[in-house]
Order: structure tokens, then sequence, then C-alpha cells
């Protein structure tokens, strides 16, 4: 039950993440707002402020990890297995590690400890970098991509573009399970259709709702952003790409199903990866000093952003790490699904004058929503490594 939840949560932070962060860049929010320069400047600054949440994570992750303690210690112990009392004290005094009392032993093994400890170090140093480049390319190109375009088409283009490339990737490296792969093609396919039925009647839907026009003349749509849509949409989907590496690159190196991994010990990776990529992000910031003395000032600038990173960014990353730390790896591509889905009703509820609906936008909604629910039941699996839910 806690997993659906989670699940839940992940969709809703990434919708409310998504919607404020559009907010920000639209370009009737400032009045030089038609200046690239302070589009440029909008979304270095929100990616610096995306990445610098991160740093907070071990500190939320500590009470995930205190909740699961108190879960592990007071839980019942299985029927037919119930432990005597001398057997607790000898699990108790088994579970300690063990003392090392030879002195002698210890300072021969300093040297090759300090050189396993180097290697090591220097391996984590290599992973965290690959992993910030990684993932620092995708949020590049989403922040770049929402001051061109409305948000619903980049949660759908960046969601559809991740759900692809994960489920292909998890497939090929083996992270999946082989079982019934022909039944979760064909849904995931069917899945596939229902996307692209709703991003084919979105237009339809734009133009009932009066948000285009049709010219006369040459019978063609009068969109004056449509150049920026197109190449906001490639942007974003072409970005977003890497999101594959880095998830199979995480599953293999700080989420391997042999080891009770905690979620301070992942938080803590995740931390240090945001330092790497707000390294990345300062040798912007000399040009933005236009951008950085408008919104100073601007009291909903601050209060937007907050609200994007605290009921946004905040929900929608500690439960992904929930997410992917108690089920497969390809039950977390769901999630992808669920956020199409949810960002077309928060759409209709934020703006019900301005949205139209077609026979056949429903007609795809209902087709990705029955696939999203068969989806999340066939790679919905407890974990065995003794996590509870």
């Amino acid at each position: 039950m806690a997993t659906r939840i989670y699940w839940f949560t992940a969709v809703a932070g990434y919708i409310i993440q998504t919607k404020c962060f559009s907010n920000l860049q639209t370009r009737e929010n400032y009045e030089d707002a038609k200046d690239e320069k302070m589009h440029q400047g909008l979304m270095v600054v929100l990616s610096f402020m995306y990445f610098a949440s991160w740093l907070l994570l071990p500190v939320i992750s500590r009470l995930f990890d205190d909740r699961e303690a108190c879960k592990k210690r007071y839980s019942p112990a299985p029927l037919g297995f119930a432990s005597s009392s001398s057997d607790l004290e000898l699990q108790t005094f088994d579970e300690e590690p063990e003392l090392v009392n030879d002195t002698a032993e210890l300072m021969r093994n300093n040297d090759n400890k300090s050189e396993i400890g180097n290697k090591i170090s220097f391996k984590y140093i290599a992973q965290l970098v690959t992993l910030s480049v990684l993932g620092f390319i995708p949020m590049l190109a989403y922040m770049m991509a929402l001051s061109m375009s409305p948000g619903f088409d980049i949660a759908l283009i960046q969601n559809t573009s991740v759900f692809e490339i994960t489920s292909l990737l998890y497939g090929v490296c083996g992270l999946t399970k082989r079982r019934n792969v022909v039944t979760k093609f064909l849904i995931m396919m069917i899945a596939l259709i229902g996307i692209l039925i709703v991003s084919y009647t979105k237009a339809t839907c734009d133009l009932l709702a009066g948000k285009l026009s049709i010219n006369e003349k040459t019978g063609e749509l009068n969109d004056p952003f449509l150049f920026d849509r197109l190449k906001s949409s490639l942007l974003c989907g072409l970005g977003a790409l890497t999101i594959g590496p880095f998830a199979v690159l995480w599953h293999r190196w700080f989420n391997k199903r042999s080891k009770q991994v905690t979620m301070r010990e992942q938080a803590g990776h995740l931390s240090i990866m945001g330092v790497i990529c707000m390294v990345l992000l300062l040798p912007f910031f000399p040009t933005l000093a236009g951008t950085i003395s408008s919104i100073y000032k601007d009291k909903s600038f601050w209060l937007v952003s907050m609200a994007a990173l605290i009921f946004g960014t905040f929900p929608h990353v500690v439960s992904l790490l929930q997410v992917t730390r108690k089920t497969t790896p390809e039950y977390s591509t769901t999630i992808n699904l669920g956020a199409i889905i949810f960002m077309g009703i928060a759409d209709w509820i934020c703006e019900p004058t301005q949205t139209t609906i077609v026979r056949w936008e429903v007609i795809g909604y209902i087709m990705l929503s029955v696939c999203c629910i068969m989806l999340s039941i066939a790679y919905y699996h407890k974990d065995k490594i003794g996590i509870h839910h």
C-alpha cells in the first residue's frame, strides 16, 4: 500500500513542479520577458535551485530510515520460527560487528586497506560525475523547453521519451524479468498509441478552445510560437534520452538488489551529484546580472519557486527513491505514464474555460490509463530483501 502512495506522490510532485516552473517562465510574467537572455537566465537560476534542493535530501531521508528501522525492530517473528530468549540473545550477539584484537594483523592490513580505499574513492567519484552529467543534460533541456512551450507539451514529450528509453534499456541490460514479454510489449504499444492519439488531438482541442486560429487564405494554423514548440519538443525529447543510461547505472551501482541499501545512502549520493551539477552551472552566472536583479525583488517568483521545490521536487524525488528501492526497476516506468494522464487532468481542472475535450482524446486517455494499470500490476513485485511496505 505504501508503494502505491509513493507512486501517486511522485506523479503529483512532478505535476506541481512542472506547473510552477512553466508559470515562472511564461512570457507574460516579466516586462522584459521577450528578451532571450531573460529566458536563459531564468533557466539557469531555476536549474541551480533545483539541484540545490538535493542537498536537503539526506536530512529528509533519515525520517524514512528511522521509520523502517522501527518496523523491523518491532515486527513480529513469522509463525513457526519463534525464538526463545537465549536464541534472541545469541542473534543479538551475532549481529554485532566482530572486534579485531590482534593489533599486529591490523598494522599489516592498514596499507592494503588504504590502497583499496583510494581505488574505491576514485571509482566512486567517477561514478558520481558520470551520473551527474547524465542527469544534468535532461534537466537543462527540460528547463529550456519549459521557457518555449506549455507545461503539458513538455510533460508529454519528456515522459514518453523516458518511458521508451528506460523500458528498452531495462530489458536489454537484464534488469527486468523475462516473464510475459510479448504481453508486456503489446500493452506498451497500446499505451504509446494512446499517447499518440492524445498528442494528435491536442491541436484540435486547442483550436476549439480558441487558443489557435486558422488563416483563411492559406488554411494553416496561426501559431506564432509554432517553431518554438517544435524546437522545445525536439530538445526535451532528445535530452530526456540520457535518463535511460542514468537509470540503468543507478541500479547497477547504488540500488543493487542483493544489498539492503538505505535511503540515507542514496540521498547522500544525490546530494553530491547536486553539488556537481551546480558547479557545472557556475560558468553561466557572470552573464545573469540582469536576470538576478529582475527577480531579486519579485516576491511572487520566490513564492512560486519555493512551492515548486517544497511541494513538487521534494515529494517527487523522495517518492521516486522509495519506489525504486522497494520494487523492481521497471515498475518506476509506470510513473511516466501516470504523469501524462494526471497532467491532462490537472490542465482540465486548472483551466476549465480554456480546455476543450474531444471524443478521441478521451479514448486516448482511456487506453493510456488501462495500460498504465495493467503494467503496474504486471511490474509490481515486493522486494525480497526484507524491506517492509
